[in-house]
């Protein structure tokens, strides 16, 4: 199983592909990125240039990408620019499909939050609505954006799964939505399948950084398409997002520290010896 993610990009700091990558290495698996948009780094930390990847590109470099792939892959799409990248890999994954190759479309449907609203084009919105959520296997939206794709107002759990069953009905398997409250502390991620819903509880924190929605989803992602049962993917992926959350909470950060919170194994390894050299 391997994964391509198409994913925003940042020179420094890490979210869409940055944080998404590393992310789902650590899982076990190989990932490969294909970048949507070039920001220095995330606009929500002060204004950013950006450089947008167009379509057909995108979708010529999504195709060799996945000619090279030998058995099932995953399409991991999360930050668009533009609805033409979306439609433009949605043709990639039809032609595939209809190659008989396996390759299954997990979305994260980055258009906004309860912070800032909308923060991309409206006609983004549409095109997760109408095109990517019915091709999609799992959805994984925050409770903003799944509001917005269900026309349901999300309150507490209930409304989520209750949201989530509505895009269920659409076409995918199973939506993970987070960020849902529980009272004024605690925050709630709820994976939803057709018959059943789980929910993980954090404690609500503030919070400087970017991009733990996007390590939330490559997490699960990459723990379930490795074989993990959804469940145990849910726990395990809150859980390390968590513990990125009260890393930066703790020192103050305004940028997660990946490589701190998915640890090396360098550290791990007996080392060879080396001898001294005469020449």
């Amino acid at each position: 199983m391997e994964f391509i993610s198409l994913q925003s990009r940042v020179v420094r700091g890490y979210v869409g592909n940055a944080v998404a990558i590393p992310t789902l290495q650590a899982t076990g698996l190989n990932a490969w990125p294909v970048d949507t948009v070039l920001y220095p780094h995330h606009p929500g930390h002060g204004p950013a240039s950006r450089k947008v990847t167009d379509a057909a590109e995108l979708a010529a470099l999504l195709s060799v990408v996945l000619s090279r792939i030998e058995g099932p892959a995953v399409l991991l799409s999360g930050y668009l620019a533009v609805p033409d990248q979306g439609l433009a890999a949605l043709a990639v994954l039809d032609n595939a499909r209809d190659d008989g190759r396996d390759v299954a479309l997990y979305l994260d449907p980055v258009f906004g939050d309860d912070t800032e609203g909308i923060y991309v084009d409206p006609s983004l919105v549409a095109y997760f609505r109408e095109c990517a959520v019915p091709a999609a296997t799992v959805v994984m939206p925050n409770r903003f954006e799944l509001a917005t794709l269900s026309g349901h107002a999300i309150e507490t759990p209930k409304d989520a799964v209750e949201a989530s069953r509505q895009l269920i009905s659409r076409g995918p398997g199973l939506v993970l939505v987070s960020s849902v409250p529980m009272g004024t502390d605690a925050l709630a991620n709820i994976l939803v399948s057709p018959n059943d819903a789980w929910i993980c509880s954090v404690p609500k924190r503030p919070l400087r950084a970017k991009g733990t929605g996007d390590m939330l989803s490559a997490a699960f992602s990459g723990l379930l398409a490795g074989g993990m049962p959804p469940v145990a993917a849910l726990s395990s992926a809150v859980a390390l997002v968590q513990s990125a959350v009260e890393d930066c909470c703790r020192r103050n950060l305004s940028e997660m520290d990946v490589p701190h919170v998915l640890g090396t194994t360098i550290s791990l390894l007996s080392p060879v010896p080396a001898q001294p050299l005469v020449v």
